[in-house]
């Protein structure tokens, strides 16, 4: 999975593992054959549970995969359940060190044997996500597109289980943000009132509040890079930022944050 820097809240790290990466998981699978065939075999489905009410169940059905969080996580019986007893056995187990965690299974023992599938789909995904190619091919627009859904997932994440996020929240409003770039699969999107994220179409009647548009993928791996001199990009039409550019400028503010958190390994 995604490496995190040093940070003094294991809590928030375990959210941002359980509500941010997995879910890059369906994501991603849909442009990776690599990684859709990790997934390849009987169907399974684990809910992985931690302290603070975490909760997020991964499925896979006839080889498409599905992940759902909070509420919306509802394991069916029969099905792998895991509980980690700490937020930092969280943070060990998906962190990509290949750390031993701790994780009491408490239901679908028959089927342990099928997480095996899971680990080799993280390995894929860190792939795809981690170390950037060094020439460009195919790979290399997943590879934006992947990092970039997986920071609007994190902040989504970030808003709702930091100390702050409440007051942040609050500052950045309601509305829809789109992400797109010619380059990648499809438009992303952040949903500020729900703090939903997607991919593709846009929720219907949602106002779109801001859109962020790289004229290519050079100018968007600049920007995953913080090395992005964004009036400069701007002024030679490599960046186009529309409709509430303060909203836009701060919630690229808090991607710098979740940035920060969340690094390749």
């Amino acid at each position: 999975m995604l490496r995190p820097l040093d940070d003094p809240s294991p809590a928030l790290l375990a959210a941002l593992y359980l509500e941010a990466v997995l879910p890059a998981f369906p994501l991603v699978a849909a442009h990776d054959v690599d990684l859709a065939a990790a997934f390849a075999g009987p169907d399974f489905a684990v809910t992985f549970f931690a302290p603070g009410n975490l909760r997020t169940r991964l499925a896979v059905r006839a080889g498409t995969v599905s992940v759902a969080f909070g509420p919306a996580a509802i394991p069916q019986a029969g099905e792998i359940r895991l509980w980690f007893p700490t937020s930092s056995q969280v943070v060990r187990a998906f962190d990509g060190r290949r750390r031993t965690s701790v994780a009491l299974p408490f239901g679908g023992w028959l089927q342990l044997g099928r997480l095996r599938r899971l680990a080799a789909a993280g390995l894929r995904l860190d792939t795809l996500l981690g170390p950037r190619p060094a020439v460009a091919d195919a790979s290399l627009a997943v590879h934006a597109w992947g990092n970039l859904a997986v920071g609007l997932a994190a902040a989504a994440a970030w808003l709702r289980h930091h100390p702050q996020g409440p007051a942040m929240h609050g500052r950045l409003g309601s509305g829809l943000v789109v992400f797109s770039c010619p380059a990648l699969p499809s438009s992303l999107w952040l949903d500020l009132t729900t703090l939903a994220t997607g991919a593709g179409s846009v929720p219907a009647g949602v106002i779109i509040m801001a859109e962020i548009t790289f004229a290519d993928l050079a100018t968007l791996l600049a920007e995953l890079d913080h090395q992005l001199d964004a009036p400069a990009a701007i002024g030679l039409g490599h960046l186009r930022v529309s409709g509430h550019v303060p909203l836009a400028e701060n919630l690229g503010q808090l991607l710098l944050k979740v940035g920060t958190l969340l690094k390749p390994a």
